[in-house]
């Protein structure tokens, strides 16, 4: 029967919700339109991807209960998703089903149990009680005296989190008394019932995730288990996360793979579940912390280290077929969906802070980390070894940050050095090896940390082996040895005190070449056409020349603040608009969350680092004719070009403020530029607060009188012109107008109704229709999509999260964004 399906969208971006639900979002309408279900979205996100399909209905309002209640009731909803919008689609459908009972309808493969569990861990305590599992001690609190008698009752620390909190948990870490009131009301706060839980502290457990699927005549599967190198005490986003699991034995392993299908089982999950856990180091015993029965940065994750079908297979199991019956893209060998992945590689994500950017624009922030997230994305690093992962993650992560230079920690004191140790922070994987560089025993510092000694060996080989490169210039078997744990090019040069350019011609002519290695998802057991791939140097490669005329896209990273999200939907857009336009797409990142990581955007796939000699790597195998980057990698795209890589910019001013701080307002124009001229599309103003386009601002004298200023570059773009006031008392040129913001970009399409990005990569491929031209020519009597909207920057608790009291530039620091129609 064919069902109306209401998916939830996950609204603003924020700390911990990037752009995986978007991802996901994307691949379940697939997946439910190809079974001839009908589609209906909910979401208030201006920089969402899934929202610009053509086959579904898409509704722009804020997302509350009653809103959502009244379009199941005007839309004849059926059924709901709400596992690829994030912990607020999870809370929001637990309130439609309270709120309308057996009216409601069917939330798919979720029960009511799970979506209170995932709010509530004095629930979750009981529910697993019941299931005879072990749970975190816990007292639910509703004003500061019960949070007091709970920390009496456990001893401190404790931590302190918000039940049905409003964007994402927070989990407050207490270590006295002189904390706890604070803390307590910072999450009675946030509490859309006022209240909180109140967990005893396990700070120093091993942190491992599982996740599992389920079907409905309870087959079970682990897609994958993730263990954070950071013991319990770091937010989990700001841990670096490993898969496979490297320490934890087998016996306890498969305890936690047991458990978490009999939690999937307990409350009857079909679909997606994953379960987190924290393990005693000493004595090997666990408790279950936390459920996660939706799409996240973790399941995220797996996807991308196992190449396992995830999102197609949870968009079956949740419309009842099961795992022997659900069908997966034709790539994939017949049985993919039963079998559990197996992994011959390890992957390693790597958060990434912002912190040297704030500072540099001089606003204070508190860089230690605790429980409380303070990463604004990751990247992810993939090798044969644990070596290999973690040196291509951290420079994937850290391509411009001062923290991580060699000379901040060189000049560390012996006593920073210890701090540091014990209060770690965001460049602590550096303090790490210069404490090995020091003579610090692997001993004392799993002891200081609390990280497991199996880490400070691979740190110690990483430290020899820079050490041997550094004392055996230009010797091929070192060499050799290096580009196989994962050392670039870059940083053979450093410590060669060479140029990179020597060191990679050095590397070719003595026959020390990249291979590239495909994710399967049975590691090669079965015949697959996959088309995800990494690198590594070994002798057999697995990745072939796509095909005469194709183009690389190149991703932006890692999420980042200002525009991480309108970024990876930019560079989704470009990539798209190539495929449709028959030209053979290669994609390279290395952000496991990113949108260009959607299978249909591309033919083939690369997860690496977006450094120089990686990026030439690909380009040397996949020949493109031509390479799409984002303007704000200018270096990159400086290095491209000086080795005659013809290279197509998708233009973005780097570090523009794109607001304003003060109480004012400015006017924007915006333009098209068809590479000859520049064409007005409309005005529009911005203050800090956010972004408002008005249709009916634009009178005919207006029109005439914006300037239109002849520009020098040759390839087609959008640009703005922004003045305090219009009409303009002086004369613009060229110098005045400066390439939009993907913020804007992200916007203008939702509000207009046009996409400007693919109208940009057709002129860019001299491409453009006859009606594109006409449409140019004739923006004036463009009808737009939506007459008048706002875009609002988000509060993305800068204050809880890195204790920031300043005011920021929204529109170059803010996490996200909702929008609205006037």
């Amino acid at each position: 029967m064919s069902e109306r399906i209401l998916i939830i969208g996950g609204s603003a971006n924020d700390f911990g919700r990037e752009t995986e639900s978007d991802a996901a979002s994307y691949q379940v309408v697939k997946g439910l339109r190809r079974r001839g279900h009908e589609i209906v979205i909910v979401d208030d996100n201006p920089f969402g991807f899934t929202t610009e399909r053509d086959d579904v209905t898409v509704i722009e309002t804020e997302l509350t209960a009653p809103n959502l209640v009244k379009v199941i009731v005007e839309q004849g909803i059926t059924a709901m998703v709400a596992s690829v919008g994030g912990s607020t689609a999870v809370r929001l459908s637990a309130e439609i089903v309270e709120l309308l009972g057996d009216s409601a309808p069917k939330v798919l493969g979720m029960t009511l149990p799970v979506m209170q569990a995932t709010q509530n861990t004095k629930y979750l305590q009981e529910r697993l009680t019941k299931l005879k599992l072990p749970a975190i001690q816990t007292r639910l609190a509703s004003n500061v005296s019960e949070v007091f008698d709970a920390a009496r009752e456990f001893d401190l620390p404790v931590v302190v989190r918000s039940v049905a909190p409003v964007g994402q948990t927070i989990r407050l870490q207490v270590e006295d008394v002189e904390e706890l009131e604070g803390a307590a009301e910072t999450a009675l706060n946030r509490s859309l019932t006022h209240q909180v839980n109140v967990d005893k502290s396990i700070r120093g457990y091993q942190e491992i995730a599982m996740v599992v699927v389920r079907d409905k005549r309870d087959t079970t599967l682990l897609i994958g288990g993730v263990e954070d190198m950071d013991p319990v005490g770091i937010h989990s986003a700001d841990s670096i996360a490993i898969t496979p699991v490297q320490t934890l034995p087998d016996p306890v392993f498969q305890q936690l793979r047991n458990a978490a299908f009999t939690v999937a089982r307990g409350f009857n999950v079909v679909g997606l579940l994953e379960v987190r856990f924290a393990v005693n180091p000493t004595t090997e015993e666990y408790v279950i912390t936390r459920l996660t029965p939706y799409f996240d940065r973790t399941s995220a994750m797996l996807v991308a280290a196992t190449g396992y079908p995830l999102v197609p297979v949870i968009a079956g199991l949740m419309m009842g077929e099961t795992l022997d019956k659900v069908r997966v893209p034709s790539i994939y060998a017949e049985h993919t969906a039963l079998l559990e992945p197996t992994m011959d590689h390890i992957v390693i994500r790597f958060p990434v802070f912002a912190f040297g950017e704030l500072e540099s624009a001089g606003i204070q922030t508190e860089n230690r980390l605790d429980t409380v997230q303070k990463s604004v994305g990751a990247t992810i690093g993939v090798g044969r070894s644990v070596e290999e992962a973690l040196e291509k993650a951290i420079r994937a992560a850290h391509f411009n940050n001062r923290n991580f230079s060699p000379t901040v920690m060189n000049a560390l004191t012996d006593n920073e050095i210890i701090e540091q140790l014990i209060h770690p922070r965001d460049n602590r994987i550096l303090v790490l090896l210069e404490a090995i560089r020091r003579g610090y025993t692997v001993d004392e510092l799993a002891e200081l940390t609390k990280i497991n000694a199996f880490y400070f060996y691979k740190l110690e080989r990483i430290n020899n082996l820079e050490s041997a490169v550094k004392d055996h210039p230009w010797d091929t078997d070192t060499l050799q040895q290096a580009k196989y744990y994962g050392l670039s090019d870059g940083l053979v040069a450093k410590l060669w005190d060479e140029k990179y350019e020597a060191v990679r011609r050095y590397r070719w002519d003595n026959g020390i070449l990249p291979t590239y290695k495909a994710f399967e998802p049975s590691a090669g057991e079965f015949e697959e056409s996959v088309s995800q791939f990494y690198s590594t140097f070994e002798t057999e490669n697995e990745s072939e020349r796509l095909g005469d005329d194709s183009a690389l896209v190149i991703g932006t990273g890692a999420f980042r603040l200002g525009d991480g999200a309108a970024a990876s939907y930019t560079m989704a857009m470009v990539a798209d608009e190539l495929s449709r336009q028959g030209i053979k797409t290669v994609l390279m990142n290395n952000n496991p969350t990113d949108l260009t990581f959607i299978p249909q955007l591309a033919h083939k796939q690369y997860y690496e680092p977006l450094e120089i000699s990686d990026v030439m790597n690909v380009i040397e195998i996949e020949q493109p004719t031509r390479v799409f980057v984002p303007g704000n990698r200018i270096k990159l795209i400086t290095s491209l070009r000086k080795m005659g890589v013809n290279v197509q910019v998708i233009a973005k001013e780097k570090y523009l403020p794109s607001s304003m701080l003060s109480d004012g307002q400015q006017t924007i124009v915006n333009y098209f530029y068809d590479g000859l001229e520049l064409h007005v599309i409309g005005v529009g103003h911005q203050d800090n607060g956010g972004i408002f386009f008005d249709q009916s601002a634009m009178t005919d004298s207006l029109w005439q009188s914006l300037p239109r200023p002849e520009m020098t570059l040759d390839t087609a773009g959008l640009y703005q012109l922004v003045t305090d006031r219009l009409p303009l008392d002086h004369e613009v040129t060229a110098d005045d107008i400066r390439p939009m913001p993907f913020t804007h970009i992200a916007f203008l399409d939702k509000v207009t109704g046009v996409s400007w990005l693919r109208l940009i990569v057709r002129y860019m491929l001299n491409k453009q229709t006859t009606a594109d031209e006409e449409m140019v020519d004739n923006l004036k009597d463009l009808s737009w999509r939506i007459k008048t909207a706002r875009l609002r920057y988000r509060d993305a608790d800068f204050a809880e999260h890195m204790n920031i009291q300043q005011t920021l530039d929204n529109g170059r620091f803010a996490m996200g964004a909702t929008y609205q129609v006037l």
